[in-house]
């Protein structure tokens, strides 16, 4: 490509020069003739130094370079251009702020602190649940034998006249880590008033723990003239809840009638040292 030389000796004032003449930027310049510099077709124009460095290149397509920047030393205030390519200082170099980028990767893990000095010792928690029952402890060795008791007092209750017939007997004030047991002999006795009369003997086993009580008629020892069909009957009796137990039947005639005299004679012998109180 063609290019047309000038191969005068150039200050970097006249280089300044001759950039703002190349840029129609000589407008202060009132009263001078300007100065046209034109290109061949399809060529450039080109503005050297005295040892032939190309200091600027006017190309045919309008671009402007300028090589000594590459060298150049650096500056903090910019160059912009505005309508018509005059060149002049930028009003802000600093465009809009941009979007937030990524986050970066996570770095590595610092080496461990020292420890810090120990906190207030925080407030009692609450109770855990109650652990699991412990093992069984060794039997103890047996007491000494007690003093012999009174002899077996025989006591009598009356029961309700409405079959079934009932009526309680006793209870027990078996209390913390105790039980108390043993057995009850009883005669129900009932009549119509006349010549009829039903009878039975029985005897009643009974176990006890300060909240639970059990007890069973032995079906062995038990006889009866007339039809009766006792039992007892377990539960827990006011004051102090203690458990109990009750006597029941249901007693009927050979010729329907109802009963007039209906009652009950029992013995307790109580094998505990658990005091019995009559109900």
């Amino acid at each position: 490509m063609e290019r047309m030389q000038l191969s005068c000796r150039l200050e970097r004032r006249a280089l300044a020069a001759a950039i703002a003449l190349a840029l129609g930027a000589s407008a202060g310049m009132a009263g001078a003739a300007d100065v046209q510099i034109s290109a061949p077709p399809g060529g450039n124009v080109v503005i050297n130094n005295s040892a032939a460095t190309t200091l600027m290149l006017l190309q045919s397509t309008g671009s402007v370079a300028l090589p000594g920047l590459l060298t150049a030393p650096t500056f903090t205030t910019g160059v912009c251009f505005g309508a018509g390519g005059v060149l002049g200082q930028c009003s802000a170099m600093a465009g809009p702020t941009g979007p937030t980028g990524p986050t970066g990767a996570t770095g590595p893990t610092g080496a461990t602190g020292p420890i810090g000095v120990p906190g207030a010792t925080g407030p009692t928690g609450p109770t855990g649940p109650t652990g699991a029952t412990g093992v069984t402890g060794a039997t103890g060795a047996t007491g000494a034998t007690g003093a012999a008791g009174p002899p077996d007092t025989v006591v009598t209750k009356t029961m309700t006249l409405a079959a079934p017939g009932f009526t309680s007997l006793a209870s027990w004030g078996v209390t913390g880590m105790d039980s108390v047991g043993g057995l009850i002999e009883y005669t129900i006795y009932a009549d119509d008033g006349g010549s009829q009369i039903a009878t039975e003997r029985g005897t009643i086993l009974f176990n006890a723990t300060p909240n639970s009580i059990t007890c069973t008629v032995q079906a062995t020892t038990k006889l009866h003239l007339g039809t009766v069909n006792s039992g007892c009957t377990p539960g827990f009796f006011n004051p102090g809840s203690q458990p109990g137990i009750s006597v029941f039947d249901n007693v009927s005639f050979s010729s329907p009638a109802p009963i007039v005299n209906h009652r009950v004679y029992f013995v307790i012998h109580n094998v505990s040292n658990v005091a019995t109180r009559l109900e």
